[in-house]
């Protein structure tokens, strides 16, 4: 029947009144638009196919296609204003118009209230639209307390809904003016083009994970300098308390118990009473986790430390485990057999580096005061651990082996100019190992600077020095005469020998080739090796993960330093102009990165073309080494504006003066490439950018767009190490010992991989793995964090894995002091559950199994190992009536009255008691 098609809109008159179900003319939003036609055209092949073979008996059966309506045909047919969203800016169709809606995230200040009110009148003088965000009324009157000290003032508003008023287009806010708002809000954010700014609470009184605790002389163990959050034994990382931060419903998580499940969110829920508990209903929170077949598991939050957020290897997503089967157990057993073999391994290289021995160095002296005195900055806190940590290293007699991890710019180089000094004052010889020349005539300039006031001689081993130059340094090496020299891996060649090598610093070890590395194995066995970088590779992060390498992170900004702000464009005239105009209207030098030596030229010629009037320059690998220096020498004289070139400026360079770096091609590099390139510019006072440029978005791959979104997100100062972490999940993490992708981590998750590879290595040495006792309190306090108090599910979240990875008194102390200054007076549910926690501090050190309630007794079950004296015990028991052994483990006493304000303190003082009968170790 010919012509079909063309009844549908008759036989099917709702296809084409679509708009009529909305009560006005609704706007049609497009969220990744690109994505979305390409999944139309996926669905729209397999249409075709599915009708084609259509009966020929059903002529009267319209296609497929009758029943869908196309996105063109939205916005077209139905006459719909559109607006599309899209996380990349590469829309290049004429028919739209742009609109960039550049948004910054706010600065946590973490207290700082010195530095927030400095800010908030610099904002207020400029005139900007100033909105600052408290969920509870009690926090909004304590910024309004603040705000009044300082001679501010601002509006209150009930809501966002009474802020933004009848006429959501035009804000409020007048020019110049303050406003306190009520309302529920994760964190803040910026629209610099419209000049407002909106700050929650949290951006200004949160303090963090924890606070750092002040340090005492040297770093012996190793272990000073860890970032918030980092297990101070066992090597592998307690990150699970920080990646908390970072979980939300629809990620993936890992029992330790059940296996890879769905995150759905945080309930709190009724639990009914039962013959146990006739104490009546109480209520509580607990983690909703969904595994395959749409079986759900509760977890109450005590239990919240037997979950760690999944992290797999790659983009693939995981496959839900199944509840109650054993699936979980066997592929937890396989994962370890496979790592006992990498394991051994690992044992060799870990036993020849501790049974390996070096003269320790001498501890400082005035000399080494003056020369950190010489430095022209301050140090920061976490720089002055690393050089603690270092110090402490070099004085030991077991050869160094330390990471410090530390963005770009944040003084890497400065703790590794303190160890070369450390070094060379010993009268041993220091070499400096870099990924390429460039970076080698950088560092040889500042560690020459550096040194100059002292009897100490510098050189540099490069494609820059000439043969007979070479030679030189050569012959200085092997006599002796030659104290710190800096190279690329010719350093590492053959014909280089030292007199009395004592440390080598390795600046971006990931940058060298595999040979290289074997021979930087080697030397690890005889002399203290340095390794600086801003971002690990998945495998050498993974080392210092499971412990095997010492581990230093730098992760507190300069002074005055501002993040990049990072821009992702397709490439156009447009953009370009856009960037290179910016730069040189404040006096600065912009990079141009294109990573293509056998298009440069063409591309030196369409920059000249586009831009006649600025002076260019072209410097790349494959150039002569006088001519590469004389470029790069020009450019820092500020000879050159705009540098053409390769990634030969990835490592280190430092021209402050260049604060606009513009990437081609920029989905073609890897993500540490990426965050490196951009750490090129931003060194100064000044606001720095990085323009990403791509083709377009239909050449990007998935990985590549994911690689784009993750430098996007992570743009803030200290990023790096985060950075490295969301590598392992983009790329993989890799086998330890090669570059062999494992599927090990995919199956478990890289936390429980960590700890299962620690745990095969104990077992390997003869070792127990030790037994962790976890306390379980059931004391039917009726004690969680109600909405009411604190209305972020994720921050409740937070709050409930702080709360239950305290294991000292005096740290449960500090975090209620901190719960009442950031969120007010405790409510009794949240007072109840701040002594439970106390109950379960108390008690874990006595390896007490489970501490239960029910009626008027309470029930307290022993671990076999547990540190109490039984015979004490019973001395204790004969003095009081109410107390008596149920069985060999268990402990029972009565308790005087059922209401919790009565079993509290009794609990507490029952503990206190039990603690004097602990044997005494």
């Amino acid at each position: 029947f010919p012509g079909i098609e063309s009844l549908s809109p008759f036989l099917y008159p709702h296809l084409e009144t679509l708009a009529s179900y909305f009560p006005k003319s609704p706007v049609l939003v497009l969220d990744e638009p690109q994505e979305l036609r390409k999944i139309e055209k996926e669905l729209r092949a397999d249409l075709q196919e599915s009708t084609g073979r259509q009966k020929p008996r059903e002529p009267f059966l319209p296609t497929a296609e009758a029943f869908y309506i196309s996105l063109a045909e939205l916005s077209t047919a139905q006459d719909l204003p559109v607006v599309e969203l899209s996380a990349l800016n590469l829309s290049g169709d004429p028919a739209y118009i742009p609109f960039p809606l550049v948004t910054e995230a706010a600065r946590p200040y973490g207290g700082r209230l010195r530095e927030f009110l400095a800010d908030l009148q610099g904002w207020h003088k400029k005139g900007e639209k100033i909105v600052l965000v408290a969920p509870t009324a009690a926090r909004r009157q304590r910024l309004s307390g603040l705000l009044r000290e300082n001679d501010l003032d601002g509006s209150f508003f009930e809501s966002f809904a009474e802020l933004v008023g009848e006429n959501p287009e035009e804000l409020p806010v007048p020019y110049g003016h303050l406003s306190l708002c009520l309302g529920e809000l994760s964190s803040g954010f910026s629209l610099p083009a419209l000049g407002f700014r909106l700050l929650t609470d949290d951006d200004i009184f949160h303090t963090g994970i924890a606070a750092r605790k002040p340090r005492s002389g040297l770093a012996r163990d190793g272990r000073a300098g860890y970032p918030q959050g980092w297990h101070p034994q066992g090597g592998y990382p307690a990150l699970r308390v920080h990646d908390f931060r970072d979980l939300n419903v629809g990620d993936f998580v890992v029992h330790l118990s059940y296996g890879i499940g769905l995150y759905l969110g945080l309930k709190t829920l009724e639990t009914q009473a039962h013959p146990g508990y006739p104490l009546g209903a109480t209520r509580g929170d607990f983690l909703e986790i969904e595994y395959a077949d749409h079986d759900k598991l509760y977890l109450p939050v005590d239990m919240i430390n037997m979950v760690q957020k999944y992290r797999g290897a790659g983009s693939a997503p995981p496959r839900l485990d199944k509840l109650g089967s054993s699936s979980w157990e066997g592929v937890k057993k396989r994962v370890k057999k496979s790592l006992k073999e990498m394991a051994q391994e690992l044992l060799k290289l870990y036993a020849r580096r501790q049974l390996a021995t070096t003269t320790p160095f001498d501890r400082d002296t005035q000399w080494h005061q003056e020369f950190a005195a010489a430095f022209e900055f301050e140090e920061t806190e976490d720089q002055q651990a690393a050089i603690e940590d270092v110090r402490g290293d070099m004085e030991q007699s077991r050869p160094m082996d330390r990471l410090i991890c530390g963005d770009v710019g944040y003084g890497k180089t400065e703790v590794a100019i303190r160890a070369a000094f450390k070094a060379a004052y010993d009268s041993s010889q220091v070499a400096v190992v870099v990924p390429t020349t460039l970076l080698a005539q950088q560092h040889f300039q500042t560690f020459k600077a550096r040194f100059a006031p002292f009897p100490i001689s510098v050189d540099v081993l490069s494609r820059f020095r000439s043969p007979r130059e070479q030679k030189e340094i050569l012959r200085r090496l092997q006599e002796g005469t030659l104290d710190i020299v800096i190279g690329t891996h010719r350093l590492l060649q053959k014909d280089v020998v030292f007199k009395n090598l004592g440390l080598v610093v390795i600046d971006e070890e990931q940058r060298f080739g595999v040979r290289h590395k074997e021979r930087l194995k080697q030397l690890r066995e005889s002399v203290h090796i340095l390794t600086l970088t801003a971002t690990p590779i998945p495998r050498t992060l993974q080392m210092s993960l499971v412990g095997f390498r010492d581990l230093s992170v730098i992760d507190t900004p300069p002074a005055d330093r501002l993040s990049i702000r990072t821009l992702i464009r397709r490439f156009s005239e447009r953009v370009l102009r856009e960037a290179v105009d910016n730069e040189l209207s404040r006096g600065g030098q912009i990079f141009f990165v294109h990573n293509r030596v056998e298009s440069i030229d063409s591309m030196e010629r369409y920059l000249r073309r586009l831009f006649p009037e600025i002076r260019i320059a072209v410097a790349h690998g494959q150039m002569l080494e006088k001519a590469l220096e004389r470029v790069m020498v020009r450019f820092l004289d500020r000879k050159i504006d705009l540098l053409l070139c390769s990634t030969i400026i990835e490592s280190g360079l430092d021209i402050p003066a260049a604060n606009t770096i513009i990437i081609n091609r920029a989905d073609r590099m890897g993500l540490s490439q990426l965050y490196q390139l951009r750490g090129r510019v931003g060194r100064d006072r000044l606001q720095a950018h990085a323009y990403l440029l791509v083709p377009g978005e239909d050449f990007l791959s998935a990985k590549a767009k994911k690689r784009l979104q993750a430098v996007l997100e992570l743009s803030t100062l200290g990023s790096g190490f985060r950075l490295a972490m969301r590598d392992l999940e983009i790329r993989g993490a890799g086998n330890l010992l090669g570059a062999q992708q494992s599927g090990h981590i995919a199956a478990v998750g890289f936390d429980l991989y960590c700890k299962l590879l620690e745990e095969a290595v104990t077992e390997l040495k003869g070792e127990k793995v030790p037994e962790k006792v976890e306390t379980k309190v059931s004391v039917n306090a009726d004690g969680y964090i109600p909405r009411s108090y604190l209305p972020d599910p994720k921050e409740r979240l937070m709050i409930y894995k702080r709360l239950y990875s305290i294991q000292e008194p005096a740290r449960l102390e500090e975090m209620e002091k901190e719960l009442r200054d950031r969120f007010g007076h405790l409510p009794p549910p949240v007072e109840r559950l701040v002594q439970t926690v106390q109950i379960r501090v108390m008690a874990a050190p006595l390896k007490v199994l489970r501490v239960e309630r029910s009626n008027q007794h309470l029930t307290l079950t022993f671990h076999k190992s547990t540190p109490l004296s039984a015979a004490r015990i019973l001395e204790l028991a004969g003095k009081s009536l109410d107390l008596r052994f149920i069985g060999e483990d268990t402990l029972q006493v009565k308790l005087s009255s059922p209401r919790w304000e009565t079993v509290f303190p009794e609990v507490k003082n029952l503990l206190q008691r039990l603690e004097s009968c602990a044997t005494v170790t």
